[in-house]
């Protein structure tokens, strides 16, 4: 028999204010979609306390920081607050964790991360309360190998399909669990096309600064893409190729969504999770229109 499909989406503070994603999460709960993670931006909103509201407006969604930093917390205070999540609302809670920025060594960081991940689930050893269904954010094979069998899941962030193909081929190879594999995949929307490419085109360059990123990206053969992307803001038409799109859509249709899932499907993603980006003056009902359009897709 098929295991039964699932769909994430990724709903973040930055752009869709907090009470819009408490209204979207009780919309998402009747859909098709199994999952809501809610992204923790630095000085932003407490994804937390978001995650909280929405698992109230629900009855069988999953709903969870993905991710926060649980090295920048008290243990005992997030493991009580985390207990809460769960016992009101019957183990839905999803527990998405990362390292934040990871310094100058990467490897000790991530290992500090796992170590504080392994004792927040003791904490929840000494009651009755379930531990969550735990993720932790990566983007490197090694990361990825050493998190398979500490956690339930990995996410992999803003990377092509082909990129994912690797990752999930070498953790496969190593680590023959249930290992669940989500990937964030962004999408771009706004009334205007041309504010759409903006806005995926600005991602793209911000996340080609990061060094790791940069690699991934050449190693996916999408840089020069990327680079004839951010030279063309200069002009009057923007570019934005067939293999940024493939990576993400802009103004996608519903024909176009569902094959972006089906492709990050096929590179062995078990749980895409679309994160719609929009522009800051979209309105409420441009917004969940796209939402709608998302949970049709992933149905």
């Amino acid at each position: 028999m098929e295991p039964t499909k699932k769909t994430a989406i990724a709903l973040r503070p930055e752009i869709i204010p907090p009470h819009e994603i408490v209204k979207l999460a009780k919309i998402i709960d009747q859909s098709a979609v199994s999952h809501l993670f809610i992204p923790d931006i630095p000085f932003s909103f407490d994804s937390v306390e978001i995650s909280g509201a929405c698992l109230g407006v629900s009855k069988g969604l999953r709903v969870g920081s993905g991710v926060f930093r649980p090295l920048e917390h008290d243990l005992q205070q997030l493991v009580r607050r985390l207990g809460t999540l769960q016992s009101l609302s019957e183990n839905r809670y999803l527990l998405g964790v990362g390292t934040g920025q990871p310094g100058q060594n990467p490897q000790q960081k991530i290992s500090a991360l796992l170590q504080r991940l392994e004792e927040i689930r003791s904490g929840f050893k000494e009651s009755s309360i379930h531990f969550p269904e735990s993720y932790v954010a990566t983007l490197r094979v090694g990361i990825a190998r050493q998190v398979a069998g500490k956690a339930d899941g990995i996410i992999l962030n803003f990377c092509p399909p082909e990129y994912a193909t690797t990752v999930v081929g070498a953790v496969r190879k190593s680590y023959s669990g249930t290992l669940e594999v989500a990937c964030y995949m962004k999408a771009f929307f706004s009334e205007s096309e041309e504010a759409a490419r903006r806005l995926a085109i600005a991602e793209f360059m911000r996340y080609d600064m990061l060094p790791q990123y940069h690699k991934m990206f050449e190693r996916s053969g999408v840089s020069e893409d990327i680079l004839a992307a951010a030279r063309s803001l200069q002009g009057k038409d923007l570019h934005y190729s067939e293999k940024l799109r493939r990576a993400c859509p802009v103004n996608p249709d519903l024909n176009e969504l569902q094959k972006y899932i089906s492709t990050f499907r096929e590179a062995g993603i078990s749980l895409p999770c679309i994160y719609p980006y929009f522009s800051p003056d979209e309105n409420f009902e441009f917004k969940h229109g796209t939402i709608s359009s998302i949970i049709s897709a992933a149905e």
